[in-house]
Formats: C-alpha cells, structure tokens, sequence
C-alpha cells in the first residue's frame, strides 16, 4: 500500500494522520482504530511524512465525511432563511466531529474530545460570539 493510500483508507476507518508543528506524525481518532494502524504507520513512516508534505503544500487530501457534514450545514442554512446558526454533529467518535456554519460568516469543523462534547454548551458559546470578530 501507498503512503498516500494509508492516509486515506486510515482516513476511511476514523484515523487522521497529520505532521505535527515538529515534522512528526499525529495520528488522531478513535483510540483502537489507531491503535491498530500504528505498526503500518510505523514500518512506512518515511514515505507518509513525505506524502503528507506534499499535501500540505498542494492541496489537503479531501475528506469526504467532513465534506458532507459542511454541506449539510450550508443546506440548513439555505433551506430555512430565519435560521442563523446551524450545527452538525455526527456523534460517533473521538473526537467528535461538529460542523458549524454561520450565515454571511462562514463554517468550520471543530473535532471535540468526545469526553468533553457538550452539544448545549458549543451551541451556547456559537451563539454568544458567532456574530463577533477575533
């Protein structure tokens, strides 16, 4: 298999692989998914760090799950013109994956440790500085 091709079926598993500010490799997700792709990561560790360079300065390899969330924030927001704020979370997974949109402000996707996700506190902190610049 491929570096670019681990990254990706990693991906697909709940896996994401990233270079920390350091150059190394940071794998996040869900506790045995990574787990039992760290001997692959590690035997071909070379070639993804250098995939994952690549990417960085091309364009960052799509993902489809969190593609699909950020679209359906957008969709909220367009099919119901009173709504400010919508918010989705899929709710499996450590993290948490929550993507937010604001209208004529953007989106963005936050990944939650899921034994810190509060899904009442984020959409009380959204709402209380969604309409303010930082």
């Amino acid at each position: 298999m491929t570096p670019a091709a681990i990254i990706k079926t990693a991906a697909t598993e709940g896996v994401r692989l990233a270079l920390s500010p350091v150059g190394t490799i940071k794998a996040t997700g869900d506790y045995v998914a990574v787990n039992r792709w760290l001997p692959i990561i590690r035997e071909q560790k070379p070639g993804i760090v250098a995939a994952l360079r690549e990417a960085a300065n091309d364009e960052p390899l799509p993902d489809p799950a969190a593609e699909a969330r950020r679209q359906r924030v957008l969709d909220m927001l367009a099919g119901n013109p009173a709504l400010r704020i919508a918010v989705v979370c899929d709710g499996e997974g450590d993290p948490v994956p929550v993507a937010v949109a604001i209208r004529d402000k953007g989106s963005c996707e936050v990944h939650i440790p899921a034994a810190r996700f509060d899904p009442f506190a984020l959409l009380e902190l959204v709402e209380r500085h969604g309409g303010t610049l930082h």
